[in-house]
């Protein structure tokens, strides 16, 4: 079967040169269906007597998919010809590609071809879109044709296509030349000859500027309609065409032009300016940001272009869902709201199988979905998302959530939808707040998060609020680590002894009417002082003027005590007699401990590899016990930048930022450590050696680095006597 695809700029007038082929070769016999997939769906009007047939995308818009049927959208035209219109969503909404994709589906599920000899593809050509792409495919044209003029534009056009041919086909040929449409344009003979010569392809017809194109659009007939003694010539000339269409035309490769080559040929010596080459240092600096670029709430990963780390609908679906009393609606497919359930919901579940630990909430999530299908995809999805909106207006006063956040995803916003819209259906106990996070079109999880952060403070918080006396804020605590809730509880009962009111935690675990007083807290306490606490710190502090205590919540011993003195200077009186209160409770303790350890790792060599760019509570634990550390090892990290320390002790260890993990084993033979801490499992610890992991996200308080030692202990008590065997036990025990 000769399966044709013609391709052409809109406008060119290939829609009119199709039905006048099909019906020339419908005249010599063949049976030839003609499929239109321009959502102007008017390819077939001169076949059918200016018909204006049902679209396969309307059939499939009005009837479920156990109602498609074939007769609603196959017609018969001129010869008996097969009429097919592909169709369109309307103008600004949905995605007229995917749509083309629909129906090629459904026509392949009916068998549609297979009635015929020949099909004929009428496409859009000046649309650089997959769903347009897909005539193209091997598995339908194995012939093609270009429709243009000798306008830049059209010219423009066929060879994008050529682009786009080229990259279906390796070494096969499948075009078989240009249908030179002529518009009498100044010197458009040279100029599409010229061109046509450039790309390798004949002129496979000149098509005349001719008034008896618009007779037969005003009668609704082709050329071959009228018979030889209508139009002899333009009769003629589409004769010839069918017949050496029929007979098989010489097929060629693509070989488009570059941009740059196809102006220098096309515009008799104007050249527009060449890319910067990036290997040269000059270009590199010209393209380079400005210095005093302002990046804003963006990731690490969209600033330095790294590969993406996750998606952007699910961080910022994983951070809205934090606040328990609002709806999430995420306008998505229903798989990319399952996945985002799966991946908030996991920290939830992983809890439920260890000992010991309780859930701190429900893990049935306060999330909703749209569930967009294709047909959403195609037509636009705003109207699906309204009337999910609406479903939530009409729960009585009392059963509505407090707000409605939308969150869009990568199908949304590719086809268009403006979530926005849904704004208008705000009440006053109930706002529409939309966040465009947008999947991958955003950025990374990161990138999706500090949309959250941002949309959901500049849309909630309420600039009229005044701040109360010894009330704080919490900020950017990691809703995904397990011990979040165990480092709040310890964290607000240093505060509560201290008569500190905590007002809002942003974002984790809170509520509505907590975000909206923000601006109630006195001070704000950020949890992690990383990259992404300094940019939101930066955000609040220009934002809303909000003030910050100048550290993150304290890890280890010496952190602790600081913190406490710190805040309970900032607020004086009782909160800092109580803060020295607590300290004292808690020296004596640390202090016989840490000595108890020194016997065992006093003169230990210790090596860390780790991610975490803030590990002073390890480190100044370590050196307490009498360790010497060999050597700090500080890799990339997509959610940190910056290697941070108080210590003094610093400038006497070798610390090595962006480390290169390949050095690994060299390194740990020439430093030869007793004990090597990382994030991860480390296989290259040798015989003797303590193999160890540092977690991301240690526990608050006086005593994470004095544990981790005590760990120590224990370990290399255990490797002189062997009794790391029992571990299996442990293991069958509790996870096996």
């Amino acid at each position: 079967m000769r399966e044709i695809a013609i391709y052409g700029k809109g406008g060119i007038g290939k829609s009119t040169l199709s039905a006048n082929i099909t019906a020339a070769l419908g005249q010599a016999g063949k049976r030839v269906l003609q499929i239109g997939c321009d959502p102007k769906h008017d390819s077939t009007k001169l076949l059918t007597g200016g018909r204006r047939i049902t679209t396969v995308l309307d059939h499939m818009r009005e009837n479920g998919a156990l109602d498609y049927r074939l007769d609603q959208v196959l017609f018969t035209g001129e010869y008996g010809c097969g009429c097919i219109e592909t169709g369109g969503p309307k103008p600004g909404v949905g995605c007229a590609g995917r749509g083309i994709i629909s129906a090629f589906e459904l026509l392949e599920k009916f068998h549609v071809k297979e009635e015929y000899d020949m099909v004929l593809y009428d496409v859009l050509g000046d649309v650089v879109c997959g769903g347009f792409a897909v005539p193209i495919r091997r598995e339908y044209a194995n012939t093609i044709f270009l429709v243009t003029s000798g306008e830049f534009m059209s010219l423009y056009a066929a060879n994008n296509i050529l682009r786009g041919i080229a990259n279906y086909d390796t070494g096969r040929s499948r075009v078989a030349g240009i249908l030179y449409n002529s518009r009498n344009v100044r010197d458009e003979d040279e100029r599409v000859r010229t061109f046509a010569e450039a790309v390798g392809l004949p002129i496979f017809a000149k098509i005349p500027r001719s008034d008896a194109f618009a007779q037969c659009e005003r009668r609704n007939c082709t050329i071959a309609s009228l018979g030889p003694e209508g139009f002899p010539e333009l009769y003629d000339l589409f004769t010839g065409i069918a017949a050496r269409i029929i007979e098989g035309p010489v097929l060629y490769p693509a070989a488009p032009l570059t941009d740059e080559a196809l102006e220098e040929l096309l515009l008799y010596g104007t050249r527009t300016a060449p890319a910067p080459d990036a290997a040269d240092p000059q270009a590199r600096a010209s393209q380079a940001p400005d210095a005093h670029y302002d990046p804003g709430t963006l990731s690490k990963n969209v600033i330095r272009n790294e590969p993406l780390h996750g998606c952007a609908f699910s961080g910022a679906t994983s951070t809205a869902v934090h606040i328990r009393d609002a709806v999430i609606l995420a306008h998505s497919p229903k798989s990319c709201t399952y996945l985002a359930y799966q991946s908030i919901s996991s920290t939830n579940r992983r809890r439920l199988f260890e000992r010991g630990v309780l859930l701190p909430y429900g893990m049935t999530l306060n999330l909703a979905s749209t569930e967009m299908e294709d047909e959403d995809m195609v037509f636009g999805g705003t109207d699906k998302l309204l009337d999910a909106v609406r479903r939530f207006r009409d729960l009585p006063p009392g059963e509505r959530p407090k707000a409605v956040i939308i969150v869009s995803s990568c199908p949304s916003g590719i086809i268009g939808d403006d979530i926005d819209e849904a704004k208008a259906l705000s009440l006053p106990d109930m706002p529409v707040i939309p966040i465009k996070a947008e999947g991958n079109l955003t950025g990374d999880y990161l990138q999706g998060m500090l949309s959250a952060y941002r949309e959901l403070a500049l849309q909630v918080i309420d600039r009229s609020v005044t701040p109360q006396p010894k009330t704080v804020n919490v900020v950017f605590e990691k809703v995904g680590v397990r011990n979040t809730e165990q480092n709040f509880r310890i964290m607000s009962g240093f505060l509560a002894r201290m008569g500190i009111r905590v007002n809002c935690r942003f974002l984790c675990n809170t509520d509505f009417a907590s975000l909206r007083n923000f601006l109630s807290a006195e001070l704000n306490l950020l949890a992690y002082q990383d990259y992404t606490g300094k940019l939101l710190r930066d955000f609040f502090a220009g934002e809303y003027g909000c003030r910050f205590f100048d550290r993150q919540f304290p890890i280890g011993f010496p952190e602790t005590a600081e913190w406490l003195r710190g805040v309970g200077a900032f607020f004086g009186g009782e909160s800092a007699a109580e803060a020295e209160a607590i300290i004292a409770e808690n020296r004596a303790r640390y202090e016989e401990e840490i000595a108890a350890c020194r016997s065992a790792l006093a003169g230990k060599r210790l090596m860390v590899f780790t991610y975490n760019h803030d590990i002073d509570w390890i480190l100044s634990a370590a050196l307490d016990a009498g360790m010497e550390i060999a050597k700090v090892c500080i890799f990339n990290f997509s959610q940190d930048e910056g290697f941070r320390t108080r210590l003094p002790e610093i400038r006497d260890i070798p610390v090595e930022e962006n480390y290169d993990g390949a050095r690994r084993a060299g390194d740990i033979a020439a430093f030869r450590p007793d004990i090597i801490l990382s994030n991860y499992e480390n296989a290259a610890a040798g015989k003797g050696v303590i193999a160890d992991t540092i977690p991301m996200c240690p526990d608050n308080g006086f005593f994470a680095g004095l544990s981790m030692m005590q760990r120590w202990v224990r370990l290399f008590g255990r490797s002189q006597k062997g009794e790391w065997q029992n571990d299996r036990a442990l293991f069958e025990k509790y996870f096996a």
